[in-house]
């Protein structure tokens, strides 16, 4: 729960590093996994973790050492599409609309690996597509966030969910040759590297302007959103069902329209309103539906404490 609460507050960071620290949206994204990269080093480091061990050499040269790359890659598309959503539209949907990279995962899983789909899985994500058509409806009636295109931005951010997916979905293929702290230290890495040029090049301020104040949402989107916040929930996924931690990760797009309302005074329409939350109740209907289609195959752990 305080890992999804961390991570609420990225949109919030960033938009706050246009109006404190005088950076761009582009700009917010490299420090947020360069900053991020090294809080993450820092504490594998101090807890002994090796970042380049033997494991895995003897497979096919360590698959050609892709682990180490290929997410870090996709990690930079999500967070420049992900950043770039927050100039156009408001944060509750950008942070809505890039969830629903659990339907994607999800379907991507059905159509290439032939997973079983749920009938809940099903409604559950009617509901949340429908939730999406409503949030991109109430864009195109609102009034644009600091004259962007409110469309756009929806569309940048199913983009992110996009990226997003295909992160997860690289992550899981590489978690039999690293740990999950590891793989995301290296797409960290990776991902500042890749967005470096972009952020430089940029016309945007780079560096962040106000001394020390200037430097804090950066602090805030590297440290707290983007190391504590991934690490906290990596940590606690050991400790609960997945079903559970599934399901309580979805505070996360609700607690970051609330913050976008209380502390970004971006108000909420009654059809954002609505569409938000056919959003999140699609989202859990599905989540619960293939957890309940996972416990009823042969050979699946019962379900206890």
């Amino acid at each position: 729960m305080v890992g999804a609460l961390c991570i609420a507050f990225a949109p919030i960071f960033a938009v706050q590093g246009v109006t404190i620290s005088g950076v761009g949206m582009w700009d917010s994204a490299f420090w947020r996994v360069a900053l991020g990269a090294v809080a993450l080093g820092i504490l594998l480091t101090m807890q002994g973790e090796r970042l380049l061990g033997p494991r895995g050499l003897s497979s096919e040269g360590d698959r050609m050492r892709g682990w180490l790359w290929v997410p870090g890659i996709i990690f930079a598309g999500d967070f420049w599409a992900w950043h770039w959503s927050f100039e156009h539209t408001s944060v509750a949907n950008a942070t809505l609309l890039a969830n629903v990279a659990i339907l994607f995962v999800t379907l991507y899983a059905w159509l290439v690996w032939r997973e079983r789909l749920s009938r809940r899985f099903v409604g559950g994500a009617v509901l949340a597509f429908a939730g999406v058509a409503l949030l991109m409806l109430s864009s195109a009636k609102r009034q644009p966030v600091a004259g962007g295109d409110p469309v756009f931005g929806d569309l940048m951010a199913l983009l992110t969910a996009g990226f997003y997916a295909s992160y997860q979905l690289t992550m899981k293929r590489y978690r039999t040759l690293r740990s999950a702290p590891v793989l995301m230290f290296w797409a960290s890495l990776v991902a500042a590297i890749c967005l470096f040029p972009l952020a430089w090049m940029h016309e945007d301020p780079f560096w962040p302007a106000n001394g020390w104040r200037g430097w804090w949402p950066m602090i805030g989107l590297g440290v707290l959103s983007h190391a504590c916040g991934q690490g906290l929930i990596s940590y606690g996924l050991g400790g609960v069902p997945a079903s559970l931690a599934s399901v309580v990760l979805l505070v996360q797009p609700v607690a970051t329209a609330w913050l976008g309302v209380v502390l970004l005074g971006q108000r909420l329409v009654a059809w954002q309103t609505i569409g938000g939350a056919a959003v999140v109740v699609g989202l859990f209907l599905a989540i619960r539906g293939q957890v309940e289609l996972a416990r009823q195959a042969p050979g699946a752990p019962k379900a206890g404490r």
